[in-house]
């Protein structure tokens, strides 16, 4: 069984595209940090280059991807789910994926089919989600769930954890293997200002072990008061959220 509904995670990303408006500065961080790293990386061969995750718009003249329709559509890109590329062997020179890979059933398959898409020498980056993420809001929801009486239903799925990262990217295939982990400090007024700007960047709802009907307003309560606990003086609330940066070169 895949951890993840592709057809609602399609969704969930072209809605995204319509709720994101002013939400996008760590997308836009987060591509920013991408193209620095390139730059210090240095050069790669002559060819094409490839973004997937289309979340921010591309830099002009790359050849783009998403696992969303709409957000494809809109770019002139091709729809496809990362671990199911539709590209010919060694079609690009840089491949980068912004803030997807969180999201994609098979990552070590995702990872073989980028390095078999790069040509010799090529780059491979990207950058999503992972680790201890949004630690608080996992613990907020636990202590609703276990307060409720009515068992812990699945909310979250699998992460990656840093520490295997380049030996991902090692067993796919890929020479020079980097991965580092930024972590940033976000802070909310409440856990549904949170939960609307997850929403907003399409990282809800795509769970393929999710219940429906998951979250009743007292088992949200519950969470909003345990989320409220861990407060700064000024009332907000900070989490913590966790970007793997990946680097490598294809042989």
């Amino acid at each position: 069984m895949e951890p993840f509904d592709r057809d609602a995670r399609r969704r969930a990303r072209d809605r995204a595209a319509r709720l994101l408006g002013d939400r996008d500065d760590i997308l836009r961080h987060v591509a920013g940090e991408l193209a620095e790293r390139a730059r210090l990386l240095g050069p790669v061969p002559d060819g094409p280059a490839l973004r997937i995750g289309l979340m921010v718009p591309p830099p002009q003249g790359v050849i783009c991807a998403d696992p969303g329709f709409d957000l494809a559509r809109r770019h002139g890109g091709v729809q496809c789910d990362e671990d199911r590329l539709p590209f010919a062997d060694a079609a690009f020179a840089h491949i980068v994926g912004l803030m997807t890979l969180h999201g994609v059933n098979d990552l070590p398959g995702a990872l073989i089919l980028c390095r078999r898409a790069l040509k010799p020498g090529g780059r491979f980056q990207a950058a999503f989600p992972a680790g201890l993420s949004l630690g608080g809001v996992r613990q907020a929801f636990l202590a609703a769930d276990m307060q409720s009486g009515r068992g812990v239903p699945v909310r979250l799925g699998p992460a990656v954890d840093p520490a295997e990262a380049a030996g991902l990217l090692q067993r796919a295939g890929f020479v020079d293997p980097v991965a580092e982990v930024e972590t940033l400090r976000l802070r909310f007024a409440s856990l549904a200002a949170l939960a609307r700007d997850v929403r907003a960047h399409g990282d809800s709802g795509w769970l393929a072990a999710r219940a429906r009907g998951l979250t009743t307003p007292r088992r949200w309560m519950l969470a909003e008061r345990a989320f409220a606990e861990g407060a700064d003086p000024d009332g907000r609330i900070g989490v913590d959220l966790q970007i793997l940066y990946l680097s490598a070169r294809a042989p």
